[in-house]
């Protein structure tokens, strides 16, 4: 089994532990905080004392340093308390993807104060390169969105003011209506009922009127939209 795509967990206990587990579940979790059960993350069904070498780890390891002879069980606190060993490519990728995750952010949340406009993607990329802002494959992102709207303040004039609107749509109408919504802006107290679709939306503020004008001609008219 070609195992080159997999990441690596390592837990130190007395002895090494790893496990190797899929690589986009394991960042969905590890870096957004989403929830996967630990049998769909794993890449191989296996404990091991050295994944590279195909040495399994017996039950009376796991049973020593777990207090379990259950894979999953033992699995899942490698996985929790292990440490994520990526390889230089898979590094690269991540911090890839958490680069163009935070260019997005800001030009979502951030707008130019002296016009009231959102400032465009490019820009942002711009700015951040001029910064010399690097993203980090591990930390948190929101961390890193405060670290890089403080590194392109000096280059570009950045506000954070947002307004949040209280939504109802049609139903019929809310699907391609939300991919736009949930491009643009942050949405929570979704709830999705037999006759409409309810959210919060938080916006930058220079960004507010031409999303609502955009939702108006998705829902034909018949969306409701009110400031809180």
């Amino acid at each position: 089994m070609d195992t080159s795509d997999a990441i690596r967990v390592r837990y130190k206990g007395d002895k090494p532990f790893e496990i190797l587990v899929e690589p986009e579940l394991a960042k969905e979790v590890k870096l957004d905080g989403k929830e996967h059960d630990i049998q769909r993350l794993l890449f191989v069904q296996e404990v091991f004392l050295d994944a590279e070498k195909g040495e399994r780890a017996s039950t009376e390891d796991l049973d020593e340093e777990f207090g379990t002879k259950q894979l999953m069980e033992a699995a899942k606190t490698i996985f929790e308390k292990g440490e994520m060993q990526l390889t230089t490519d898979q590094k690269a990728e991540m911090r890839e993807d958490n680069r163009k995750q935070i260019v997005n952010m800001i030009a979502r949340r951030a707008q130019n104060p002296k016009t009231g406009n959102p400032h465009p993607p490019q820009r942002v990329e711009n700015a951040l390169e001029e910064a010399g802002f690097h993203a980090d494959p591990f930390e948190d992102i929101e961390e890193q969105f405060d670290r890089a709207i403080e590194s392109v303040r000096p280059i570009i004039p950045v506000s954070l003011d947002e307004k949040t609107v209280a939504i109802r749509i049609p139903v019929d109408k809310a699907g391609k209506a939300y991919d736009k919504i949930q491009r643009a802006a942050d949405v929570g107290d979704e709830q999705w009922g037999d006759k409409y679709f309810t959210a919060r939306v938080t916006i930058a503020a220079g960004a507010l009127t031409e999303l609502m004008d955009e939702i108006q001609e998705i829902a034909k008219g018949e969306a409701e939209m009110k400031e809180v």
